[in-house]
């Protein structure tokens, strides 16, 4: 049922009262009735708080969980767009020199006595990647796994 506020015209107290639309009910001043005084209180008419179908922690979760699932849709995206043939990527090289994989490049590094641990990272993503895709299977596990809890 609705909530209506009521005024008094003669103290201006305010009360809240409960009652069904249909009713019309006379409503009386309690602080003058106090005074054995019969004061009908009016009605106000309120902007109210709107139509609500949730609480706003069910609202923000729900949201949260949404925007979750479509980054992860998004990061899929991504990763099957930009896999093989998307954007710059580098080159395996030493020196100019163009290898094969950035293993050889790690080891003809070494055997020219250059430094060979800037080529870790990269060696260790060769080896996490696909070479049919160019996908890096554990990111693509990770954001496949995060599609799925979402």
């Amino acid at each position: 049922m609705p909530t209506y506020d009521y005024k008094c015209d003669h103290c201006g107290t305010v009360q809240e009262v409960i009652h069904r639309i249909t009713e019309d009910p006379v409503i009386h001043c309690p602080k003058c009735l106090q005074h054995d005084i019969k004061y009908p209180m009016t009605r106000l008419i309120s902007g109210g708080v709107g139509f609500n179908l949730g609480s706003t922690e069910t609202m923000a979760w729900r949201e949260k969980r949404i925007r979750a699932k479509n980054n992860a849709k998004l990061e899929l995206k991504q990763m099957e767009r930009y896999s093989k043939d998307g954007g710059g990527t580098l080159v395996p090289n030493v020196g100019g020199v163009v290898t094969e994989s950035w293993s050889e490049a790690a080891m003809l590094a070494r055997d020219k006595g250059k430094d060979s641990l800037s080529y870790t990272q990269k060696v260790v993503e060769e080896r996490s990647t696909s070479k049919e895709s160019g996908v890096n299977d554990q990111k693509w596990k990770a954001a496949k796994d995060k599609l799925n809890k979402s």
